[in-house]
């Protein structure tokens, strides 16, 4: 199966593909683009740096199916967190060891929320990350 081939099927057909060619079904968090590039894998269709990075989640995943469940709350790096209290708006950007807000960097949204209220926030609840 080529790339072209690939990319025409439907998200469900492609989720059938994979469960046939890996032997497990896929995760309800491996998103179209993840399916597609370990299938190219799976057919050696694709770059040398991706295969290894994808042969280790897909390990990973076959070890244990609900590892990505505990990665659903990780923030991207250069994520923008955005919100509007007492008026203004206050923004903070996902760092690798942290966060940047009004260019101090925190170790915790928590430590930022608090800072901006001036009271005790759970960060993630404070910028609506969670309820």
């Amino acid at each position: 199966m080529h790339l072209g081939d690939i990319q025409s099927l439907t998200l469900q057909e492609l989720r059938n593909h994979w469960t046939q060619i890996w032997g497990i079904t896929p995760h309800a968090r491996i998103g179209r683009t993840m399916l597609e590039k370990s299938l190219m894998l799976k057919h050696h269709q694709i770059n040398p740096d991706i295969e290894t990075r994808l042969q280790k989640l897909v390990k990973e995943y076959k070890r244990n199916p609900k590892c990505f469940d505990a990665r659903s709350n990780i923030l991207k790096t250069g994520t923008q967190l955005t919100r509007i209290y007492s008026g203004k708006k206050h923004s903070a950007i996902v760092c690798e060891n942290g966060f940047e807000y009004d260019g101090i960097m925190y170790n915790s949204l928590s430590k930022i929320a608090n800072h901006i209220t001036g009271s005790k926030w759970n960060g993630y609840v404070f910028f609506g990350l969670k309820q």
